[in-house]
This record gives C-alpha cells, sequence and structure tokens, in this order.
C-alpha cells in the first residue's frame, strides 16, 4: 500500500486525511496535501530542498508544528512544495521531526493557483497508528 491523501467534505473548510504505511509517511501525505490544497502541484519541478524541523508533546501536537512550519514556507517563502521526506523520533516525552521539502519558488504563470490557506487547525486533527497504516486528519481554515 502506497501512501496518499484524500479531502473530505466540509462546507467552509478543507478538511484532509492523509495516510501511509509509517507515521512518516503519512506526515509526508499530509504536507503534500496541503501544498495541493493551495497549488497544483503537477506542475512543481523541485529544484531545491528546504530543511524543516518541527516538535511536539504528542502526535497531534507534532503534525499542527509540521503542517504549521511548511504553510509558513509556502505562504511566506513563496516556495511550493511537492515532495516530502521526514524522521521523526522521540525526546525527552515528546516528539521531534527532521523533514526535508523539495520544491520550487513559486510562479502564478506556471502554477495554478487554486485557494488561500488561513491557518492550521486543531479542529478534527487525529492522529491513527494501526499495524502497517498509519492515518491522520486535519483542517484547514481557509
Amino acid at each position: 500500500m502506497a501512501g496518499g491523501y484524500r479531502f473530505l467534505e466540509h462546507m467552509t473548510d478543507a478538511v484532509i486525511e492523509a495516510y501511509g504505511e509509517t507515521l512518516e509517511e503519512a506526515f509526508e501525505q499530509a504536507a503534500k496535501g496541503l501544498n495541493d490544497t493551495m497549488i497544483d502541484l503537477k506542475d512543481v519541478r523541485p529544484d531545491r530542498e528546504i530543511r524543516i524541523e518541527a516538535e511536539g508533546h504528542d502526535l497531534e501536537s507534532l503534525l499542527f508544528d509540521w503542517l504549521d512550519k511548511v504553510m509558513l514556507v509556502l505562504v511566506a517563502d513563496g516556495i511550493v512544495m511537492s515532495e516530502f521526506s521526514v524522521k521523526i523520533s522521540k525526546k525527552d516525552g515528546g516528539y521531534l521531526l527532521a523533514g526535508v521539502a523539495r520544491g520550487e519558488k513559486l510562479d502564478l504563470k506556471k502554477h495554478a493557483y487554486k485557494v488561500e490557506i488561513k491557518a492550521v487547525t486543531y479542529h478534527e486533527m487525529m492522529v491513527k497508528q494501526e499495524r502497517g497504516r498509519t492515518t491522520v486528519r486535519f483542517l484547514l481554515d481557509l
């Protein structure tokens, strides 16, 4: 089973469910889904790497911090990312994430803009680990 993500029905915001065989793969797919909410990823040709670190006292706060930092790179730095790789480790009763994102400078002449993301939220956030599959769900305020 390969990882992926899907957009769930919501009246005003974006709810994304991402999944993978591992926790890391689910987090990678979540970041990809966040970028795909705002920009069509089919025209992204990654030409740079961005290192992103996140931390949390539990998996939900780790997911929030990760997505918030990915969104900051997209919105503040203007880099749309289409590939991710993360390593998650436990430290001092919490979690650390070391990630690498690959993307390119946002160019609205090249990249199809979809919708503006205002914020990542904790509303409806979930991290569910089962044997051989991890699913995460989160809501983006549009």
